[in-house]
């Protein structure tokens, strides 16, 4: 991971503390050695709330997380304006912890049995940690130099073309 500047903090520390959390997430829906309550979660959020720095991280498959950016430098206010923009109809994706364990599991119903790491995931890491669902309008604070990422991902996509663009034999 290349990052644009120096910062303040370890951004593969935090990546750790993400994949830790993903996993201690899943145990609310699936079978886990450790199962975590939804207190664990509620406590989470309250560190979050005395946090005075805040940074959004947007990572694709939260176990072994690949970070797309890292927004750095939010405050609490910034993160309530995220919060709201947040989908307020349907299922309550960022709190599903307040449901019933038979509720998550007939959410988990339909899913299949590993994730398919599909998707952009939003964790907002404080000091200290902590994990909500949110949309994000401050690409200009991402300390993450975008370049290797979408270099990697174009030299893929090019082999990917070559592939299917070569005749039947």
């Amino acid at each position: 991971m290349r990052l644009k500047s120096k910062v303040s903090f370890d951004p593969q520390a935090e990546l750790g503390a993400i994949a830790d959390f993903a996993r201690r997430w899943r145990s609310l829906f699936r079978p886990a050695e450790v199962a975590y309550t939804p207190a664990h979660f509620t406590a989470e959020l309250e560190k979050l709330e005395r946090a005075k720095r805040l940074r959004l991280y947007l990572v694709t498959r939260p176990e072994q997380p690949v970070a797309l950016a890292i927004l750095d430098g939010l405050d609490q206010e910034q993160v309530i304006e995220l919060l709201a923009l947040a989908p307020l109809d349907g299922e309550d994706e960022v709190r599903p912890w307040l449901s019933s364990p038979s509720r998550r599991r007939e959410m988990m119903a339909q899913a299949p049995a590993e994730p398919s790491g599909r998707g952009v995931f939003p964790f907002l890491v404080g000091e200290p940690e902590g994990l909500v669902l949110a949309m994000a309008r401050w690409g200009h604070l991402n300390v993450l130099d975008p370049e290797p990422l979408l270099a990697q991902r174009l030299a893929l996509l090019g082999r990917r073309i070559q592939s299917l663009g070569k005749p039947d034999q």
